[in-house]
């Protein structure tokens, strides 16, 4: 197994909440989840809707505190960081967002918005290398001087992408990068993504719905319920193998296609089936963890 550049042992995430909520211990979120990225893989952690995907990548980037359990960057406990420690972080992990259009400041240009990268980090940069960078994602040197309302979706995805890489991290977290896009520009921005990884040896967590685009994306994968990681394994095996019955639904519920247009209610059948199929509690089921080709334990 190649170095961990992220280590997630036994995290959990509990909300408080109000009124009358899930009860007076509040909302558990991420339930006791241990993983790991190595140093240019590809982790796909997929999931049903509201199962701590974005809860656990937020963790991983330091965007929300675990109420339990440690997260290491480089071996490195995130919690001990400290305000400078962050911001050496967010220079390694960086991230992407769902809807880039709500990422992205309306009333800054491409231009202003990769020079805050840089400015926030007490760095300069040219526009040479501004247009370097946007090169390095798909796009001319005419989209420095746009506004997000002046791009596609794509297009300012593509911009997130390159203000993420801005800094070179050795970590992107991508959180349903594709989900706000039309399907006609999904495969070009998650092309990209792969382009990066092979090219450039970034590691990726990949976050998404959607077991199609986690299987060609990514080399492991990760499956959570309920705030839990129920099935690991590589990609292929846990397609041509699911153990776990809501992995089983979830792969049942994938069209065959490569990137497919999902039908409609086909992402809620399988929300139904992994409830159904577990019917109180993912404890009911062990969690299935298959070792990598060549593993060891670290």
């Amino acid at each position: 197994m190649s170095e961990p550049i992220l280590e997630m042992t036994d995290v959990s995430k509990r909300y408080r909440t109000a009124g009358f909520g899930r009860g007076r211990g509040g909302f558990l979120a991420v339930d006791g989840v241990s993983l790991h990225v190595g140093r240019g893989e590809a982790l796909g952690l997929v999931g049903e809707s509201g199962s701590g995907k974005s809860t656990l990548a937020r963790m991983a980037n330091g965007l929300v505190v675990p109420t339990s359990g440690t997260v290491r960057t480089d071996g490195r406990d995130v919690a001990r960081l400290g305000r400078r420690g962050l911001r050496r972080l967010r220079r390694n992990v960086a991230m992407v967002f769902q809807d880039p259009l709500a990422s992205l400041n309306p009333r800054q240009t491409v231009r202003q918005t990769l020079e805050n990268v840089f400015r926030a980090h007490g760095e300069t940069t040219s526009t040479a290398e501004l247009v370097a960078l946007l090169e390095s994602v798909g796009l001319g040197a005419h989209y420095l001087e746009r506004y997000p309302h002046e791009a596609s979706g794509g297009q300012l995805q593509r911009v997130a992408v390159a203000r993420a890489l801005a800094l070179k991290p050795d970590l992107i977290i991508a959180d349903e990068p594709t989900s706000a896009l039309d399907v006609s520009v999904r495969a070009q921005i998650l092309n990209l993504l792969a382009d990066l990884q092979r090219d450039q040896g970034i590691s990726f967590l990949h976050v998404s719905h959607d077991l199609a685009v986690i299987r060609l994306y990514s080399d492991r994968v990760a499956v959570m319920q309920r705030g839990r990681v129920v099935e690991t394994g590589p990609s292929e095996e846990i397609f041509r193998s699911p153990q776990h019955p809501c992995t089983r639904a979830l792969v049942e519920a994938t069209p065959e296609a490569e990137l497919p247009a999902r039908p409609a209610g086909a992402l809620r059948g399988a929300d139904r089936a992994c409830h159904d199929r577990d019917h109180d509690s993912p404890n009911d089921h062990p969690v299935v963890s298959r070792p990598e080709a060549g593993a060891t334990e670290y």
